[in-house]
């Protein structure tokens, strides 16, 4: 395990812990089932802390994720492919932020981007799952059929970049370990892999939903932002 990795996943460990901000109150999901993560954050954190700010946008998405388990009760089908697709993609959000604090050379911004971008990823699955049960959802289109096409052809040029990825002769602050790279764009590489074999191929507008969240990066391949 990299420096960086060992320091990303540290920050989001106390950063996510129970008693890591003494300022922020626990989650208060009635609220958070109400109000957009922007409120949520402006009404529950009394004393602004990057660490506040990891929480809010944390418990946001948890309470939301919590909702939603709820309204799919009846349908656990769907319920149990909607929680691995989200452990899926916050996996893959994480890999990005490494990655991108590895070309960096490090920085607690990359360890904060991945529970901030927890409440866009479950505005995003909310959306995934109502298509999912509804007659919207199985709509097809030639529109659909397109963002799909172009959704995998993004994908593949995304893990393309990483993997041709070396760090310049000038960049002597990378601390790069071409095995932990390989590891972790090969595990990256296996998440699409296993998000688009849930997904499936049809080119309806929940596939076509679903393709789009796999192609939000929190971070882009090739920068550092």
């Amino acid at each position: 395990m990299t420096l960086l990795r060992r320091s990303v996943l540290l920050s989001l460990l106390l950063s996510l812990s129970p008693g890591a901000a003494q300022a922020q109150a626990p989650a208060n999901c009635a609220l958070a089932n109400a109000v957009d993560s922007g409120t949520y954050a402006n009404l529950t954190i009394s004393t602004w802390s990057e660490v506040d700010q990891d929480n809010a946008s944390y418990n946001w998405a948890e309470c939301r994720a919590a909702a939603l388990r709820r309204t799919l009760t009846g349908n656990p089908k769907l319920s149990a492919r909607i929680d691995t697709l989200r452990r899926q993609y916050r996996e893959m959000r994480a890999i990005e932020s490494e990655l991108a604090g590895t070309r960096a050379g490090g920085g607690t911004l990359y360890a904060h981007a991945v529970p901030r971008s927890y409440a866009f990823l479950e505005e995003q699955i909310g959306s995934l799952a109502a298509l999912a049960r509804s007659p919207l959802g199985g709509q097809t289109g030639a529109l659909y059929a397109r963002q799909v096409t172009q959704a995998r052809a993004d994908h593949a040029a995304y893990i393309a970049a990483l993997r041709r990825y070396r760090p310049g002769p000038d960049e002597d602050y990378v601390q790069f370990d071409p095995a932990d790279w390989k590891a972790r764009v090969d595990r990256y590489e296996a998440l699409g892999k296993a998000i688009m074999l849930t997904l499936g191929s049809r080119n309806d507008a929940a596939t076509a939903t679903g393709y789009a969240i796999l192609t939000s990066p929190v971070f882009g391949a090739d920068s550092e932002y």
